[in-house]
């Protein structure tokens, strides 16, 4: 495993995420689940090959399961509710949306025939982003006009002047996209992003994220695959190392202190419950049980 970080090389969790995603279009692909038939874009040309056999897809997942019970059923979870956040925001016609560490989003392109007039910010940090435009590239799929693809270091850089300087209009309703991102930044940097937020846009403006609850070693075993995902991380992914959490049942203050009110919030079960509950009632699989989806705006 390199030992480089995001700054010197393409995201590796990213990269995680466009497998998980692959995996679940090729298997579960429906309205809810499944639905990002690009994500397999981002795949080197022998990972997307092998992603055709069922014994490598489920070789992957079981592997997956040992080393971090949960995740790969969270990444559906969550490609699923931001999906949603996504449409809805566009068959509403807001008139922005920012993706504060866009990865290897693909909604800008799998959903821009809803999309009438909503400008679209995608912020990433560059070696990731210049990966992406090149696989865009290569799988011959073009970026639309209305999407701007801007290069950002969050931990370094101000969120302010990249976004003024690409066109971010700060009176006009805006949804910020946050997936998968805030656990990788310092404490300080949650804050800045957070509080742009409040002073730069309207308070009818909305941010989605998603967030990891803290952890000790007397709660660790409180929550469904904490213990072998901490364990994991610390030894698989030095170079993209969690630096933020917020305490298990404090988010309504900690948004409250920085002049946010909570919108809606989902708990693991309430997650596995919207997302991941069959017809018959049985679950695909339990999220990991410290993750956490959030939707706030501006307090009045």
């Amino acid at each position: 495993m390199s030992k480089k970080g995001v700054e010197q090389k393409p995201s590796e969790t990213a990269l995680f995420a466009a497998i998980y995603r692959t995996i679940v279009n090729i298997e579960k692909h429906n309205d809810v689940l499944g639905s990002d038939y690009l994500a397999e874009c981002f795949l080197p040309g022998l990972l997307k090959y092998l992603m055709r056999f069922k014994f490598i897809r489920e070789n992957f997942k079981n592997k997956s399961h040992k080393l971090s019970p949960g995740i790969y059923e969270y990444v559906l979870a969550r490609t699923a509710f931001f999906d949603t956040i996504f449409k809805d925001a566009l068959n509403n016609q807001i008139p922005q949306i920012v993706l504060l560490g866009a990865g290897y989003d693909t909604r800008p392109y799998r959903f821009a025939n809803l999309n009438n007039s909503t400008r679209i910010f995608e912020l990433e940090i560059s070696p990731t982003q210049n990966r992406k435009k090149k696989c865009l590239a290569k799988a011959k799929i073009d970026i639309p006009e209305k999407v701007t693809l801007v290069p950002i270091d969050f931990n370094k850089e101000k969120l302010q002047n990249v976004l003024e300087k690409a066109g971010y209009n700060r009176n006009a309703n805006t949804l910020f996209i946050w997936e998968g991102v805030s656990y990788y930044l310092e404490p300080t940097s949650v804050d800045a992003t957070l509080d742009f937020m409040k002073k730069n846009s309207p308070k009818e403006s909305l941010v989605v994220f998603d967030y990891v609850v803290s952890l000790s070693d007397e709660t660790v075993k409180n929550y469904y695959g904490a213990k072998e995902f901490t364990e994991t991380w610390k030894k698989r992914h030095l170079n993209e190392p969690f630096k933020f959490a917020i305490n298990d049942g404090e988010i309504e203050l900690f948004l409250e202190q920085r002049g946010l009110k909570i919108i809606n919030h989902l708990d693991s079960e309430q997650i596995e419950k919207m997302f991941l509950l069959q017809e018959n009632g049985s679950l695909i699989g339990k999220v990991s049980g410290i993750f956490r989806f959030t939707v706030a705006s501006p307090a009045e």
